[in-house]
């Protein structure tokens, strides 16, 4: 089992995580209109509450250089 810390996985795929969320709303809320940067926000402080500092994934999901 390899360990990875969740909180600095989210910060490397920031801009990536962004830009799904705003897919994904454009693609089911088109016409609702939200504060998407406070969505966001929103959003990344409840995956810190969910996550533990440290999580345990398989070796098969991580490969070191």
């Amino acid at each position: 089992m390899a360990r990875v810390k969740p909180q600095e996985l989210f910060d490397q795929f920031n801009p990536q995580m962004r830009a799904a969320l705003e897919e994904a709303l454009n693609k089911l809320l088109p016409d609702v209109q939200v504060d998407r940067r406070m969505l966001y926000l929103e959003f990344r402080l409840a995956l810190n509450r969910k996550f533990k500092q440290w999580e345990n994934v398989p070796n098969s999901a991580v490969d070191a250089d």
